[in-house]
């Protein structure tokens, strides 16, 4: 990452100061929300105590049957398709897979019972057979203020409802009904006369197999027998008492222990505040602040049953609150269920609902504020960051291009920008500068060192060849004749390496002294060539070079010493049966001349180097006609290729049987 690209995520850091704030607001609409659930649990159990007031039109404490409610009374055919959705939840009965199921509803004053059986084994008979005979058949006892009433109820086939006593004879009411067989066994409707009042209902349904297997069900006691269970069902008259009660804007449902609606009072209230918010702030809201309100309040207004997990609290005697979403807007249904008592047993539960419209409200607000005070903040401290940031990179940029410039490609150095600023990049410049300094006396240090050497070398070493001289001319035994020649042989190396230095420095002298002049370097080359030839005999040499002349601007006695030491260079490593190639040809704006000779081939960790200063390759086979080599020759040809603004370059032949060295020059400016 850039600087700047760092103090901006650094500048990032003020979101803490938002997201704080947020924090600071979920914790205030949580606290607001338990203000409201303990408000609205107030609310139901006051309405719960005023209900209890009254227990007769509770349900009873005990399991019982739930009546529905039916618009228009159902065809007696045994279908279920007309029941209006009553007979979705019914009772179920049978150990194991529940093979038994009664649904029961009431229209026109009519108890009507739809009772389903699941029998594929048929042992059907006539409910008006005798008692002692064993066929499937189901047994119905009413209870009323007239007494209780048991009802065999058995067909043999489909067709019109048999009923009969518990005897066998025709009943004393008259019961409608029809009997339909189905591959699964089959389904019993039925409806009651209206002036039979059922307070208590019991049934038993018996399957008869083929190998005399049998099973009942039902609602049975622990010994086998009817067991009445009593009937309840909508209370329309506690309507207008829950209404008057519940505070407005408010839903009041009434539930008796199975969770079955038995009285609906009171509406929602519509939510204006969800018009009043933008549709991204809705959206904002929903995936945010009500993340832990997962549930949606999804029951249709005139479900018969609720399944809540507040209501199943209230239904277990404890008191249950839920948050939930309004599925078409962001609104929130605050809900709370409480236990209906009476007598210390848990007779109903209360369920008040109502919407949410403060926690809308306050989260917008503060929202609202948090967003244009974090935004500001943000902008100007990003602002502000990007300023300095920009100033700081400016800075470095300027002290980077400066340390790029201090030291060029023949390296001299030049001076270093000094700055007054007194912070860590001063600082930092103020410290390349003093190095810079250093490392420009060191290498002038360096660049006349050789010449020192060599000027102060040549007294002593003329002192030394002189006292060689007596040392020869005076008697000496004869096993010290062969160190006087060893030390010969070092002092005339040490005036090799005084010659050379010294040449190296007259010729630095030159370069830098001197003057372009426009040549035909084609016409040099060729001039050059024929005096090489007779040196590189008995080597083959030949010459290529361009058909039309090459005129350069430079310095031509320098081109043909760096030319001398590329000649010589090949003729020490060259053997005598080898060859030796020199090409001149145009390169672009300048001229590319190159050297190519058979001959061992350069290490690659050596081609970097090989054009240093005080590098050779040459062992004691190539040092034995031409003395010794202190690697001098190169680095002259590596200088004037730079003063003629190319460079020097050396790489192995493709075929591994040589190497060529290639001079790219351009021209003096």
């Amino acid at each position: 990452m850039t600087l700047r690209g760092k103090l901006l995520l650094v500048a990032l850091s003020i979101l803490v100061l938002p997201w704080a704030g947020w924090q600071f607001v979920r914790q205030m609409e949580f606290l607001l929300r338990q203000g409201q659930e303990q408000a609205l649990l107030a609310s139901a159990e006051a309405l719960a105590r005023s209900v209890a007031v009254r227990p007769g039109r509770l349900p009873p404490a005990q399991p019982g049957w739930f009546v529905h409610r039916l618009d228009f009374a159902p065809r007696l055919d045994g279908e279920a398709g007309d029941w209006q959705g009553a007979q979705a939840d019914p009772y179920t009965f049978g150990s194991g897979r529940p093979w038994l199921r009664l649904s029961a509803a009431r229209a026109n004053e009519r108890l009507h019972l739809l009772v389903q059986v699941d029998d594929t084994s048929r042992q059907r008979g006539e409910a008006h057979w005798p008692a002692d005979l064993e066929f499937d058949r189901l047994r119905l006892r009413v209870s009323g203020p007239s007494g209780d009433l048991v009802l065999r109820l058995a067909n043999s086939a489909s067709g019109e409802l048999h009923v009969a006593g518990e005897d066998g004879l025709p009943p004393p009411i008259r019961v409608e009904g029809f009997w339909r067989e189905h591959e699964q066994g089959y389904t019993v409707e039925l409806a009651l006369p209206q002036a039979v009042v059922v307070r208590a209902l019991a049934i038993e349904a018996r399957d008869l197999d083929a190998d005399g297997g049998r099973r009942t069900a039902g609602s049975l006691d622990a010994e086998g027998r009817l067991q009445l269970r009593p009937v309840h069902g909508y209370v329309g008259a506690l309507e207008p008492e829950l209404l008057a009660l519940a505070p407005p804007g408010m839903r009041v449902t009434l539930t008796d222990r199975e969770a079955w609606v038995i009285t609906r009072a009171g509406r929602l209230q519509a939510d204006d505040t969800e018009e009043d918010l933008l549709p991204w702030r809705r959206g904002l809201y929903r995936g945010l602040l009500f993340r832990d309100v997962r549930a949606v309040a999804d029951d249709a207004p005139d479900a018969r049953r609720l399944m809540r997990a507040e209501l199943a609290a209230a239904i277990a005697g404890e008191p249950g609150v839920a948050w939930r979403r309004d599925p078409y807007g962001t609104r929130l249904l605050l809900s709370a269920a409480v236990p209906l008592r009476v007598d210390g047993q848990v007779r109903a539960a209360l369920l008040l609902e109502r919407t949410n419209s403060e926690v809308l409200l306050l989260t917008d607000r503060a929202f609202s504020g948090l967003l244009g005070v974090s935004v500001v903040a943000l902008l100007a401290s990003g602002g502000v960051m990007f300023l300095f940031a920009s100033r700081l990179s400016a800075r470095i940029r300027r002290l980077r291009d400066a340390a790029e410039r201090a030291l060029d490609r023949e390296g001299k150095v030049t001076p270093f920008p000094r700055t007054a600023a007194s912070d860590e990049v001063g600082d930092l410049s103020r410290s390349f500068a003093s190095l810079l300094d250093q490392v420009s006396a060191y290498t002038d240090y360096l660049r006349s060192l050789s010449g020192k050497l060599s000027h102060e070398l040549n007294t002593p070493l003329a002192i030394v060849r002189t006292s060689l001289d007596n040392l020869e001319s005076a008697a000496l035994p004869p096993e010290a004749r062969p160190y006087v020649q060893r030390a010969r042989d070092g002092v005339e190396r040490m005036g090799t390496l005084v010659r050379t230095m010294s040449e190296v420095t007259r010729i630095e002298h030159a370069i830098e002294s001197s003057e372009a002049e426009a040549f035909d370097l084609r016409a040099l080359i060729e001039g050059c060539a024929e005096g090489y030839r007779s040196l590189l005999q008995p080597r083959a040499f030949t010459v290529e070079l361009p058909s039309a002349p090459l005129p350069m601007r430079g310095a031509p006695e320098l081109v043909v010493q760096a030319l001398d030491k590329l000649v010589d260079n090949a003729r020490g490593f060259c053997p005598d049966d080898g060859w030796v190639r020199l090409s001149l040809q145009s390169d672009g704006e300048g001229a590319r001349l190159v050297l190519a000779n058979q001959g061992p081939t350069v290490p690659e960790a050596m081609r970097a180097r090989l054009f240093d200063s005080l590098v050779s390759l040459r062992g004691k086979p190539q040092r034995a006609e031409g003395g010794a080599h202190l690697g001098f020759g190169l680095y002259v040809v590596k200088l004037v290729a730079e003063l003629h603004r190319g460079h020097a370059e050396a790489r192995n032949l493709p075929a591994g049987d040589g190497v060529e060295f290639i001079l790219r020059l351009r021209g003096m400016p």
